[in-house]
């Protein structure tokens, strides 16, 4: 990472919309994949019953946990597929790589770590919805293997990131 990389929180607000909009979409294609219809998509933070919300789907048709665990199984789709991107295509523009290590490696994992974190602080969502759906063992470990992995799959290409530029640097 360069000194001016870290600018590009100044954008914080975009990828958290960005990041709203995937997540919310995840309960939406799970919602209409279960024969369901989607009443109301919302992305804008705001408040509602007294709670603040990022954004939520609104939907008619019977709770499902595939409807709940729908953004945490885009999140891991979104990350599998920017990691390839990331580790396979050459960028000539850093700041390019940068965007979508942010968009597709980054934002998942702070998703999902920070939906799995909620229930410690009492917070209400989709995990707490989850472990009323689904026997507790495998939505811990579920989130535990998906953040686990999206950790050492940030490691490594970043790992990759400064040995390729080190290449260069080498062979300028």
């Amino acid at each position: 990472m360069r000194k001016r990389d870290w600018l590009w929180l100044l954008a914080y607000p975009i990828y958290q919309t960005i990041g709203t909009i995937r997540h919310e979409l995840g309960h939406a294609v799970a919602v209409l994949a279960r024969g369901g219809e989607v009443l109301k998509f919302v992305i804008l933070p705001g408040v509602k019953d007294g709670l603040f919300y990022f954004g939520y789907v609104r939907y008619s048709g019977e709770p499902h946990w595939l409807i709940t665990a729908g953004p945490y199984l885009l999140d891991l789709l979104t990350f599998g597929v920017f990691f390839v991107l990331c580790m396979r295509l050459p960028f000539k523009r850093h700041w390019l790589w940068l965007n979508l290590v942010i968009f597709g490696l980054i934002s998942p994992l702070v998703n999902s770590g920070y939906q799995y974190l909620k229930p410690l602080f009492g917070m209400v969502g989709d995990v707490p919805r989850l472990f009323e759906q689904l026997p507790g063992g495998v939505i811990h470990a579920y989130f535990i293997v998906t953040i686990g992995l999206y950790l050492a799959g940030l490691v490594w290409v970043f790992r990759r990131s400064r040995h390729m530029q080190s290449l260069r640097e080498t062979n300028a």
